[in-house]
């Protein structure tokens, strides 16, 4: 069921209604119900796999748990009696079946995310590998189901594992609770991922209906779909255009193109979430923010804290931070501080640490070359940049330039968006050689502006279609530009409070006037397909 869909509004109105209208002690009950009519609604065989994950990691937090409670049970008991190194002991012996567990279910649910999302790509590559080599593989392609929210709910179920683990926080007893935490439906197409201490309570809370609430979470879904339907939707055209024919564009319509796509990709994912989070609001249930403005950052590494915020949170709390800590990285921080001499020797732990982390997050984007090289590409460039903060500072000390600085900032968001937009192209090109053409005819065939007009006709769109993709992106920079100020100046006001603080006919011609917009302007009928996410949770 699409989010741009007529079934899915139909559908939130029902949702809407009747969770307000039963017992409020039983609302979680009605929300557990809606969720897995959602997903129930792509097909009954991928049901399996979510109750898989839902069940195992369930049982295995309430496996940990007992351990975790024995050992407190009996440290309260026999404290007095142990000096530190006991206690220590003691800690470490319970952690041991805890860390069997959290091995063994980590191991199934990840086999399972691999073998579905993955097998059939890999197949592919180690036949077309071994065939380079004149040997004929032949691994078989499988026919495999690739049920909806796969990568979302795998990796929220993990976090709760691993929290019960480190004893964050008491194991859920309920188990149907929990499965509300894993389905909840808003979350299933795009994300984001959300932490069992932060959303749960939320869900079994008893929610009344608050108008402001409600309103508020309209107009950020009204801001979803004008972000998707408007400008995501559109701009795929001229993507799809310029990507699949790339040798018949010159560098000008490429570098276009390639604009257009970051442009897409950020309105398509932060699209959906909106719409997410807006639906969830309109419960009274907030979900963790995702995205925070990514292209105003001045770095990569701004970028990646700006971007799929929910995942990157995941892989620094649960992979980097871990990895980083670990005695292996101690012991190899030691020997090559040892060793190796300067910034290298100081800080080669947290370079393999983070391209271990980006190749996680290619991994999880997918398993294509593409994928893959877009994952070195980003690790590369952040540890570059890491190898080359000492040298940098000192050049803009000595040049009196201060990070504050206006000028200088405009020039890291502007060189740092193109650092970006080159990753991007690897993702999206038919290959890794076609990403190459496209980027060097962007640099050795740009000038060419004769028949403007007809250059840009020639890339799937007509000169309406222009206008409004140039305003709607006009619109989205403004508003993009009032949030990174606020945030900047530690003014927590949103576009929408603004709104909201207009008087009441203002208001209700602004609301009638957006849903205008999307409804002309919105991309959606023959030939288009304005139901699938870029982002989509597989």
């Amino acid at each position: 069921m699409s989010f741009v869909s007529s079934t899915y509004l139909f559908f939130l109105a029902g949702v809407f209604l009747l969770y307000f209208l039963v017992p409020k002690k039983i609302q979680w009950v009605f929300l557990l119900i809606c969720s897995y009519g959602f997903y129930l609604y792509g097909g009954v065989k991928p049901l399996f796999f979510i109750l898989l994950t839902t069940a195992t990691t369930f049982g295995a937090g309430l496996w940990m748990g007992k351990y975790e409670r024995e050992y407190k049970e009996y440290l309260a008991e026999h404290r007095d009696e142990m000096d530190r190194s006991e206690r220590r002991a003691l800690k470490a012996e319970h952690n041991k079946p805890k860390k069997r567990i959290l091995v063994g279910v980590l191991l199934l649910n990840f086999g399972i995310l691999l073998l579905l999302k993955y097998y059939n790509t890999l197949a592919e590559d180690f036949n077309a590998l071994f065939s380079l080599f004149k040997y004929d593989l032949d691994m078989p392609l499988v026919n495999l189901i690739l049920p909806l929210g796969i990568s979302f709910y795998i990796f929220q179920s993990l976090s709760y594992c691993i929290d019960i683990y480190r004893a964050k926080y008491e194991p859920e007893r309920n188990f149907f609770k929990y499965a509300l935490f894993v389905s909840f439906f808003p979350q299933m197409v795009q994300g984001p991922i959300s932490r069992f201490d932060q959303l749960a309570p939320q869900l079994m809370a008893e929610h009344s209906f608050d108008l402001e609430q409600f309103r508020r979470g309209l107009l950020l879904m009204g801001w979803g779909f004008f972000k998707k339907l408007v400008i995501a939707d559109r701009a795929a055209i001229v993507v799809n255009t310029v990507f699949q024919d790339y040798t018949e564009f010159n560098g000008f319509q490429t570098a276009v193109a390639i604009f257009v796509y970051a442009m897409q990709i950020y309105t398509d994912f932060s699209g959906g979430i909106d719409i997410t989070r807006g639906v969830a609001q309109c419960m009274g249930i907030d979900l963790v923010e995702n995205f925070q403005r990514p292209y105003f950052g001045t770095s990569v590494s701004d970028y990646w804290s700006r971007w799929h915020m929910s995942l990157t949170g995941w892989m620094r709390d649960y992979v980097f931070m871990p990895m980083n800590m670990s005695k292996t990285m101690f012991n190899l921080g030691k020997w090559s501080r040892a060793h190796i001499s300067g910034m290298i020797g100081k800080q080669l732990p947290s370079y393999i640490v983070t391209f271990t982390v980006f190749f996680l997050i290619g991994i999880w984007h997918g398993a294509s070359p593409g994928h893959l090289a877009f994952a070195f590409y980003n690790a590369s460039v952040i540890v570059i940049g890491m190898m080359l903060k000492p040298a940098l500072d000192g050049l803009a000390e000595g040049l009196h330039v201060s990070e504050e600085n206006f000028a200088f900032k405009v020039f890291c968001i502007i060189r740092t968006f193109i650092i970006l937009v080159i990753g991007k192209v690897m993702v999206k090109a038919v290959s890794i050689p076609a990403a190459f053409y496209m980027l060097r005819n962007c640099l050795f065939n740009f000038f060419h502006f004769d028949h403007f007009r007809s250059l840009m006709n020639a890339m799937g769109m007509g000169g309406k279609d222009w206008l409004v993709l140039f305003l709607a992106l006009t619109v989205l920079f403004f508003v993009s530009l009032f949030q990174e100020r606020n945030s900047i100046q530690g003014k927590d006001i949103q576009v929408r409070d603004v709104i909201e603080s207009k008087p009441l006919l203002l208001r209700w011609a602004f609301y009638l006037f957006v849903i205008v917009v999307i409804l002309i302007f919105g991309i959606y009928g023959p030939g288009y397909n304005a139901t699938e996410f870029i982002y989509r949770a597989y």
